[in-house]
């Protein structure tokens, strides 16, 4: 389909997280892309707000709206993924076959307020295109903290969960997960998937606060007795499957860290490198400083350092993106 010709795009970083909006809009809200025949593909569903939300900025979005979200699994998603955002504004395109470099937008609306369609898979565009465009308020655009403003309608919880990162970084740092005991290695495991429940859209602030004091309890034990789980007597003589592989320092098999995820947007605080899975950079030019790339949610740990994902083959260091 033809792309609206109203659409004027001044570059890419328009829609940054890092500085406002100073690209110039008109269009008709929605736009549909068109194919480039490359063979890369990705799933769209979109969907109108129930009702009228106020984002944080004070700016109400009327019912009706429409939103967007996309994944670029192989197989259709399921029709309902509570963990994965709506966008209020969001941008597409770029290389063919690495297209998640040049996704952006932002203000991330709950699956619980949209009147959602099914999933339609698309051709990924070569060039940027507009799917949603509401806003271009940069509080708005950092956010997902958004309510009805009708209080008589179902409300989703919204925690600050910069601590709770904050602390399970430190975690991240502090533990040796190559020479954990068996008790240890299954805390751990739980542990990321309550991390990645605490930060999903609709925890309780109270329940985001005390996994964070847990945590830092269980650093503190570690810290202490060299162990996580109090009264583990098993000295660390077998660590969980999911680091084994971590023990060898030439092993380049990946290691996902993590095993739930939740995408999402971020900026790049220092200019980074592309690795490939197996810790080789891609090439000797670094993606710039202040770029906004869409990582998957999870970390994987390639030759002992920490890495997000952010293309097929392609991952950048944990250290050179910015804190949320």
């Amino acid at each position: 389909m033809k792309k609206n010709k109203r659409i004027i795009f001044a570059t890419i970083a328009a829609l940054s997280l890092a500085a406002p909006i100073s690209a110039v809009f008109d269009f008709d809200n929605i736009q549909t892309v068109s194919a480039n025949h490359q063979g890369t593909k990705i799933w769209l569903q979109y969907g109108t707000l129930k009702y009228a939300l106020k984002g944080p900025s004070g700016r109400v979005y009327p019912a009706g709206t429409k939103v967007v979200r996309e994944l670029s699994n192989d197989n259709i998603p399921p029709t309902s993924l509570p963990s994965e955002p709506f966008y209020l504004t969001l941008e597409i395109g770029g290389i063919p076959g690495n297209q998640l470099l040049q996704d952006v937008g932002g203000g991330q609306i709950a699956e619980a307020y949209v009147n959602y369609e099914d999933w339609h898979e698309i051709d990924y565009p070569s060039d940027n295109v507009v799917l949603v465009q509401n806003t271009e308020d940069y509080t708005d655009l950092k956010s997902s903290d958004f309510h009805p403003v009708d209080s008589n309608n179902p409300d989703v919880p919204i925690a600050n969960t910069d601590k709770l990162d904050e602390t399970y970084a430190d975690y991240d740092s502090a533990i040796d997960f190559s020479k954990l005991s068996k008790k240890d290695g299954q805390y751990v495991a739980d542990l990321r998937n309550r991390y990645f429940a605490a930060k999903s859209m609709g925890a309780t602030q109270e329940s985001v606060d005390a996994l964070t004091k847990e945590i830092n309890d269980a650093v503190a034990n570690y810290k202490k007795t060299g162990h996580l789980v109090s009264g583990n007597s098993n000295s660390g003589n077998s660590s969980s499957s999911s680091n084994s592989s971590n023990s060898n320092s030439g092993s380049t098999t990946v290691t996902p860290a993590k095993r739930k995820s939740k995408s999402r947007f971020v900026k790049l605080r220092k200019a980074s490198y592309q690795y490939t899975h197996k810790g080789k950079r891609v090439s000797k030019k670094k993606l710039k400083k202040g770029t906004i790339v869409k990582i998957n949610g999870k970390t994987y740990r390639i030759k002992k350092k920490t890495f997000y994902r952010i293309g097929k083959n392609r991952y950048i260091r944990k250290v050179n993106v910015a804190k949320n």
